[in-house]
């Protein structure tokens, strides 16, 4: 018998792109990197025990723009993408991709990197401790209804203790930053989001194997259900954030077999992302 073992949240992949900074000596960025990875993949960030089979696989990718060896200051922007496992398959479902231009913080090499759920250590625990709760929370609300609600908590408890920073990001007023994220996930006005992100996967995604014209439904009415939040904001934080990981699946799903009657969904896909009008043309 095989032992599954019980294991952190995250299976996290971590790079560190260093390539527009100009010194001889990268080994700085290479420890930071594993520094990086170590904090996310050997810290439990719930009390919840998790199974190896049921770690979250994401990728976070620093884009290191400028480095001060004197300060030891980095600035740059943070790619982090996280996955699901759709049941029956061997597919993994994109459920997070998010862009944050404003990443900076101070780093000196060997630096031990701390979790603590009431304290941040420092501006770069506080970014790494943010999306790992987000990710996480993501995750469980794909599986369970309102199921991410306590790590959307505890990212919005992070935010409030890093905005005594003044860093980019934590603060009210800029636009589609950290503290909106936290926020937003967290607001009653955008219930339909995380309505939708559960239907669209146990009610839609996870039936693709045993019924996939009950899948593709399920999918459909699970976008309906997002176009609620385009109602009230129609330029939501949430509903790019689905559809920067979604667009892609969608479009995938809906043209291939079983046949489904796509006008009426292209319509609303149209309307309510209309960035990705392109691709829902090719439905």
């Amino acid at each position: 018998m095989g032992i599954t073992g019980i294991a952190q949240e995250l299976n996290a992949t971590v790079t560190v792109n260093s390539e527009r900074i100009q010194q001889t000596n990268k080994q700085i960025f290479t420890t930071l990197q594993n520094s990086m990875r170590d904090f996310l993949n050997n810290n439990k960030f719930t009390s919840i025990n998790v199974r190896r089979s049921e770690q979250i696989d994401c990728t976070v990718l620093l884009v290191v723009e400028e480095y001060d060896p004197n300060t030891n200051a980095f600035k740059g922007v943070l790619q982090v993408q996280s996955s699901r496992p759709v049941f029956n398959s061997g597919y993994s479902s994109p459920v997070f991709a998010y862009r944050d231009n404003h990443i900076s913080f101070n780093y000196i090499e060997f630096e031990p990197l701390t979790y603590s759920e009431n304290s941040i250590g420092s501006n770069l625990t506080g970014l790494l401790s943010f999306y790992a709760h987000l990710m996480i929370g993501l995750d469980a609300d794909t599986f369970s209804l309102n199921g991410g609600t306590g790590n959307y908590q505890k990212a919005s408890q992070v935010v409030s203790m890093m905005q005594g920073t003044g860093d980019k990001g934590w603060t009210m007023g800029e636009a589609n930053n950290r503290y909106a994220l936290a926020n937003d996930l967290l607001s009653t006005m955008y219930s339909s989001y995380r309505q939708a992100l559960y239907d669209y996967h146990i009610k839609g995604l996870d039936l693709m194997t045993s019924d996939p014209d009950q899948a593709k439904k399920g999918m459909a009415d699970a976008i309906n259900t997002l176009a609620n939040v385009h109602k009230t904001r129609p330029n939501a934080l949430a509903t790019r954030i689905f559809f920067d990981a979604k667009s892609d699946e969608v479009v995938q799903v809906f043209s291939a077999g079983p046949n489904y009657d796509n006008a009426q969904l292209i319509e609303t896909l149209t309307r309510i992302n209309p960035l990705n009008g392109s691709k829902w043309n090719r439905m």
